[in-house]
């Protein structure tokens, strides 16, 4: 194990939740994570004390002794972080902002950030739009919205990538409609997404045939598609559903990129709490 003297605010977290709750799933569910991020944090603690906190046995999760000694530790810890933030930090920051967001990425990511935010800003009120990224992109323009998370698009790279995520095939629990041919798609239109794009373009270069049952600029319509067992489609791989399952590699689907998430924020003058919350969103999602 490699040791590093510098503990991680998040991953104290995550390795609070585990151990109160006994379960990586029901730890991810209480931080609005993935129980594979969860783990990966876990993991990440381990490796920078150079110490195994936790003992893992058929489901069952318990503490060593150094995770009952960290225990303690990580708790105060937390509760000093949280002190810190609370009596340090800025909770007479107010005013309004107003964010854009696709769906997929406001229900995934935005539960981790705003869990801790309304806390430490109260007087902060937040407007939620979800759309497409190009349309988004078109909105913060028009001042319509003050910030921006988007899919980083070829004809618009701007903004500052905040994370990565990787694109994977899906499909409805049990289906094998990989197998078909030509394949069966639900996608968004031509033009909206680089989701759509990334797909074609990957069966294009296996000569993979492939047909559009459904199109949609609703992730709603598209998902609802899918779960019906009607076709697949691309999401990234911490956005799937819990009615659908991830195509594995090995099912003769070629591979699909990554891609980056930007965050972007108006160039007009703009309340003092857009700043704020973007500073706070851009840390929650590189470390969530």
């Amino acid at each position: 194990m490699i040791y590093n003297p510098d503990l991680d605010i998040h991953l104290l977290r995550a390795f609070v939740a585990v151990a109160e709750l006994k379960s990586f799933t029901r730890a991810a569910v209480r931080l609005n994570r993935t129980q594979s991020a969860v783990s990966m944090q876990v993991r990440r603690l381990e490796q920078n004390l150079g110490k195994f906190l936790l003992t893992r046995h058929k489901g069952r999760v318990g503490l060593t002794s150094d995770g009952e000694l960290m225990l303690d530790y990580a708790r105060r810890i937390l509760k000093l972080n949280d002190e810190i933030m609370s009596e340090i930090g800025d909770p007479e920051v107010k005013g309004r902002v107003r964010l854009g967001i696709p769906d997929d990425y406001a229900a995934y990511l935005l539960p981790a950030v705003l869990s801790g935010f309304g806390a430490l800003y109260p007087k902060i009120s937040l407007e939620v739009c979800c759309e497409l990224s190009v349309d988004l992109l078109r909105l913060l323009s028009d001042g319509e919205i003050d910030l921006a998370v988007t899919t980083r698009q070829p004809q618009s790279p701007g903004g500052t990538v905040i994370r990565r995520e990787q694109l994977v095939w899906a499909e409805a629990q049990g289906c094998r409609l990989h197998e078909k041919d030509p394949l069966p798609l639900a996608l968004f239109p031509d033009g909206m997404c680089l989701f759509r794009e990334s797909a074609l373009n990957a069966l294009k270069s296996c000569g993979r045939n492939w047909r559009l049952v459904c199109t949609s600029r609703g992730l709603a319509g598209i998902r609802a598609v899918v779960a019906s067992g009607m076709a697949i489609t691309v999401v990234t791989e911490n956005t799937v559903s819990p009615n659908m399952q991830v195509i594995s590699a090995d099912s003769g689907l070629p591979p699909l990129p990554q891609v980056d998430i930007s965050l972007h924020v108006s160039k007009s003058r703009a309340a003092e709490a857009v700043p704020v919350f973007a500073d706070y969103l851009s840390q929650s999602l590189r470390n969530c």
